[in-house]
């Protein structure tokens, strides 16, 4: 006899239309029961609408958005309140008949998408000036192209061409003083003593082949000679090892183009006839053309 009670009463329940359902949820708000209207109305909305009336629809994101308002869930009453303004933007509730913590959170909303409204009608009112003020220009978008080969020249080059002007006066300064120190040591060495060092015994020259004890014999042009050499080498590496470093950064930051920025100009007239000036070999007058 329960299981037959029990089978009858959940028949019962599944008779029941979603506008019997509808004002059970609203009995219970009513009442106060903003827990049982929440567990009432909100599978006559999600996930799928079941309600036929939109002023029924309105009503039930109504009761929800105070529902959760006063369960404490902003959140879910924020959402339900943006979902009623959207159904009727020009709701709002009674400061007279409805609870005040009520009309001060709804008109908040109000006064947030209204905001967002203003900035969307600024931007778009500002665009709209913007179309206006260039009318019969079209937007040309200038850039710069770069070559791919000024990345192996040394002397800070291709940072130059990328944009990294601290970087290229750095790697035009190391160079520079290191080129100049290998060709200075370099010029000095020659300038000094010659293309071949001349070996001293006693003073005096050594003949090309003349002997001398090695305890006379003076090696001091060779040694001046292979120092000079030396600063010549080292900073001639140097200089060769940081260009390359140059050259390697370069590629690594190169930009076939860049932009140089959008600017307008006056849109080329179409399919309009000029009188322009004809001369020939044979004949000399003025001729009709036009440009598509």
């Amino acid at each position: 006899m329960t299981f037959l009670s029990a089978a009858v009463l959940l028949a019962t329940l599944n008779l029941t239309t979603p506008s019997q359902e509808f004002d059970r949820g609203r009995t219970a708000f009513l009442r106060g029961e903003y827990e049982r209207a929440v567990t009432v109305i909100y599978p006559l909305l999600y996930p799928d609408l079941r309600l036929e009336s939109e002023s029924d629809v309105v009503q039930a994101h109504r009761m929800l958005g105070v529902s959760y308002l006063f369960e404490n869930k902003q959140t879910e009453a924020r959402d339900e309140f943006r979902k009623l303004l959207e159904l009727a933007p020009d709701y709002r509730f009674d400061p007279l008949l409805d609870p005040p913590k009520v009309v001060e959170f709804f008109n908040g909303i109000v006064r947030e998408q209204q905001a967002q409204l203003g900035d969307i009608d600024i931007r778009l009112k500002k665009r709209e000036e913007e179309l206006n003020r260039h009318v019969g220009q079209v937007l040309v978008r200038r850039t710069e192209r770069h070559s791919y080969l000024i990345n192996f020249v040394p002397f800070g080059a291709g940072q130059f061409q990328n944009q990294q002007r601290r970087k290229g006066w750095a790697f035009l300064g190391v160079e520079a003083a290191l080129a100049a120190t290998s060709l200075g040591a370099f010029m000095a060495n020659v300038a000094t003593y010659g293309w071949h060092p001349v070996r001293l015994c006693n003073g005096q020259p050594l003949a090309p082949m003349g002997g001398c004890p090695p305890s006379e014999m003076d090696h001091s042009q060779e040694n001046g000679s292979r120092k000079l050499m030396d600063v010549q080498v080292v900073s001639g590496a140097l200089f060769f090892g940081v260009a390359i470093a140059g050259m390697v950064d370069a590629i690594a930051n190169f930009q076939a183009e860049v932009p140089l920025g959008d600017t307008y100009e006056p849109a080329r007239a179409t399919g309009a006839w000029h009188l322009v000036p004809s001369v020939s070999r044979q004949t000399a007058g003025a001729a009709l053309i036009t440009s598509f």
